[in-house]
């Protein structure tokens, strides 16, 4: 998992780490599975369903406000978090 840019807590494609995956599976010489999001039910699945030494790589941290630090849902005030996933 990492984070990229500063796209203030919403996705953003230029900030997308799906690149990323694609040049670490050449690099690394074996598949990376990218998954489109770090926390939630569909990723905590895909990584408890991988197999030994199976490699995934996580969207952007910072696509979630809690990641930047600070920031606002809707009227709610939202601090940072030490970490998105579950």
């Amino acid at each position: 998992m990492s984070h990229l840019g500063r796209p203030d807590g919403s996705p953003n494609a230029k900030y997308s780490l799906k690149p990323v995956a694609t040049k670490l599976s050449e690099l690394l010489e074996r598949d990376v599975q990218f998954l489109d999001d770090c926390v939630g039910e569909d990723v905590k699945k895909a990584v408890e369903g991988g197999k030994d030494g199976q490699v995934f790589l996580l969207e952007n941290l910072r696509f979630h406000v809690e990641e930047e630090g600070k920031g606002k849902k809707g009227d709610e005030k939202i601090k940072g978090v030490s970490s998105c996933v579950d």
